[in-house]
């Protein structure tokens, strides 16, 4: 449709010959603690290692009958549990808490240090921040993705 000689176009009206606005400009926050990219956010520690879904490794944990029903070891075995199936890289299965178990002495005859240290960890455990934090902090990783079998074999030889 041609423009009628009546109405006059103002310069608003007419095609901008640039964007308004522009592009917009890179934003960085300014509070202090918090992460600016992926680098800068820490492992370990408070913020822990976890590994894929470990509300699955909970949910199997509570399917399972264990042979002591304090609160304090299932938290270890939990702990324990989870641990493993993140250094494997993976969602934890039932072969986890296996481990878990063996790494307390169950299974197999275990040695009256192993049962010692089951005994700190249970004890250690109301205490800790995360479940199982000192279990896994004291077990060594080569043993953690070790089978159960292994693990009660290094066990009862040690």
């Amino acid at each position: 449709m041609a423009q009628q000689p009546n109405v006059e176009i103002t310069a608003a009206e007419k095609p901008r010959p640039k964007l308004e606005p522009g592009p917009a400009i890179k934003w960085r926050s300014n509070k202090p603690g918090v992460a600016q990219g992926p680098d800068e956010i820490s492992g370990g520690g408070y913020y822990g290692t976890t590994g894929p879904d470990p509300g699955w490794g909970l949910r199997l944990l509570n399917q399972v009958v264990l042979p002591d029903d304090d609160v304090h070891f299932r938290e270890v075995i939990a702990g324990l549990t989870l641990a493993r199936a993140a250094a494997l890289g993976r969602a934890p299965v039932r072969e986890d808490i296996e481990v878990a178990l063996a790494l307390c002495g169950y299974g197999f005859e275990a040695r009256p240090e192993v049962l010692e240290r089951r005994k700190h960890w249970v004890d250690a455990a109301a205490h800790d921040t995360r479940p199982g934090a000192t279990a896994v902090a004291e077990v060594d990783r080569d043993l953690l993705v070790r089978k159960s079998e292994q693990i009660a074999y290094a066990l009862r030889r040690s």
